[in-house]
């Protein structure tokens, strides 16, 4: 396959190590913004592919940069569980490993979490930070799937005969437009979770730690931001309540909000060309000059 400079799927896979492992990511190489576009659970970098050709035809330039966290897709799948903190480490390290003193981070889901540790530890290295679809209060109730699947016994043996269609269900709950998840997107996000291997590393993403533990410092972090910030969240996003999203673009001060009317959770694959559409405007504007947005869709 011939590489093509607008489709990541025709990219190559780069590899960085990092203490807890390799991260797999792809690189657009371009010389302009970098742009670090991070997922969450249970997806992969393939997540942001509907995004990335919009992003590069409206700039060529910007250097875009899709990675899989440890124990997701093609990065390595270390047999202990990764903490959040463990993940932003890793982050920070494919920055030192880019030699990018600093670059625009987007982060959806659980990768919005790992956002914050990153923002706690390593603020320095981000110009500009996108939080979509943020799970990142101590009071954030779980999903009822992903409550449902850490039932001690049940979970596994669920997980062991299931995981495709455990997959679908999640991922189209979370869809506005369920049809958008093309075979090829459930493909590349599925497949790493196939095999022993690939279920045992699916158990431990699933069972990351609880919110009031792992969030516990995430509100004092969170009111110290002043990167600036950009959050967006899908009208119709059934996961992440629209109370802690207000409340987050409160904390964050000078932050602006997105809301997305036609957009559920996973917001890359239900509206890419707004999402696209929006980090465009967010990356090219003036910082000191960008007004908040108000709570509106």
């Amino acid at each position: 396959m011939s590489i093509s400079p607008r489709d990541p799927w025709t990219w190559p896979i780069h590899r960085c190590p990092t203490a807890h492992g390799e991260l797999a990511y792809v690189d657009s190489g371009g010389d302009g913004a970098p742009v670090l576009l991070v997922h969450g659970l249970p997806t992969a970098k393939e997540l942001w592919y509907p995004v990335i050709p919009r992003l590069l035809d409206g700039d060529p330039s910007l250097r875009i940069i899709a990675v899989d966290l440890l124990g997701y897709g093609a990065s390595a799948k270390p047999s202990a569980r990764v903490h959040h903190r463990q993940q932003a480490a890793a982050l920070d390290a494919l920055r030192g490993h880019l030699g990018l003193p600093q670059l625009t981070l987007v982060a959806h889901d659980l990768g919005a979490s790992v956002a914050i540790d990153v923002m706690g530890a390593y603020a320095a290295g981000v110009s500009r930070l996108v939080l979509m679809s943020p799970p990142v209060y101590p009071d954030f109730r779980e999903p009822a799937i992903v409550k449902f699947l850490r039932i001690p016994g049940l979970g596994q043996t669920l997980l062991a005969v299931g995981t495709p269609l455990l997959f679908t269900a999640a991922m189209h709950r979370g869809l506005a437009h369920p049809e958008r998840l093309t075979p090829r997107l459930f493909r590349a996000m599925v497949s790493p979770y196939q095999g022993l291997g690939g279920k045992a590393a699916l158990r431990r993403n699933l069972w990351w730690g609880r919110p009031s533990e792992v969030f516990a410092e995430y509100p004092r972090t969170i009111r110290r931001i002043q990167t600036p910030t950009l959050i967006i969240q899908g009208c119709a996003d059934p996961y992440i309540p629209m109370a802690q999203v207000a409340r987050l673009h409160r904390d964050i001060i000078g932050s602006s909000l997105r809301l997305l009317a036609d957009g559920a959770h996973f917001l890359p694959i239900d509206a890419p060309a707004e999402v696209a559409a929006t980090l465009l405007k967010f990356i090219r504007a003036d910082a000191e000059s960008e007004a908040p947005e108000s709570l509106t869709a």
